[in-house]
């Protein structure tokens, strides 16, 4: 399991996080967003975003684990890949 914690510029719109999706395709682990007390499943957030209540300085955790390719270290990748991928589409 791999956990990043990091401050957002702003808001995740559904639109980004469809974006943010599409640049997780081909990896099998599974990715958990807290922020606020509230928890989203990583495929929901197009629709749920606005559960977290993301806005400017808001701490965001990310989870990831229980990736199907030990072997390339998968968990590893694919919460760089995410994280750098959210920070950008929320750096307003």
């Amino acid at each position: 399991m791999y956990v990043e914690e990091f401050r957002v510029a702003g808001p995740l719109s559904a639109d980004n996080a469809e974006e943010l999706l599409l640049a997780m395709l081909g990896y099998t682990s599974r990715i958990t967003v807290s922020s606020n007390g509230r928890s989203v499943n990583a495929p929901l957030l197009p629709t749920c975003s606005d559960v977290l209540r993301l806005r400017a300085g808001s701490v965001v955790t990310v989870t990831v684990e229980h990736g199907h390719r030990p072997e390339i270290d998968e968990d590893r990748r694919a919460i760089r890949a995410f994280v750098d991928r959210f920070r950008e589409l929320t750096d307003g």
